[in-house]
């Protein structure tokens, strides 16, 4: 699967070749092995990867997300960060970064940290309190009148 990585259209139905299963067969398998969608699978075997080289090497990113088999930098930009919860960049140049995802990929969606849930309620909140205050505003002039 490594040497394969490289190339921009590995994907599932290649993987399933390459280990003679069928596509069904190998989402199970994967499944069952690591709880992960094939794709999912090979995304993160990616990153991963894309994180050793970039701790490693001195080629830029973009040649990094090209190295690993991402088609579009941008793409890989985005998918390192919600992975990792930093960007590329900033993984370059800190090499002491741990390969430890803040986040996981589950069927393809990822599940959001907690300080996003945090600042999520935080503007729920103030959204209610804003609420609050225009129904109280409307009994006092609704009295006043």
């Amino acid at each position: 699967m490594l040497q394969k990585l490289s190339e921009d259209d590995f994907g599932v139905n290649v993987l399933a070749k390459e280990v003679r299963l069928s596509r069904s067969q190998l989402h199970r398998k994967l499944k069952s092995l690591t709880g992960k969608s094939a794709s999912c699978f090979i995304r993160e075997t990616r990153l991963l990867h894309a994180s050793e080289l970039l701790k490693e090497n001195n080629n830029t990113v973009s040649e990094i997300a090209y190295k690993v088999g991402f088609s579009s930098a941008s793409y890989f930009n985005k998918c390192f960060h919600d992975y990792f919860g930093h960007s590329p960049g900033a993984h370059k140049h800190f090499p002491n970064w741990q390969n430890k995802p803040e986040t996981e990929f589950k069927s393809g969606k990822r599940i959001k940290p907690f300080p996003n849930l945090y600042h999520r309620l935080n503007r729920h909140i103030w959204v209610i309190i804003v609420v609050i205050l225009l129904v109280v505003l409307l009994l006092f002039l609704w009295l006043w009148i």
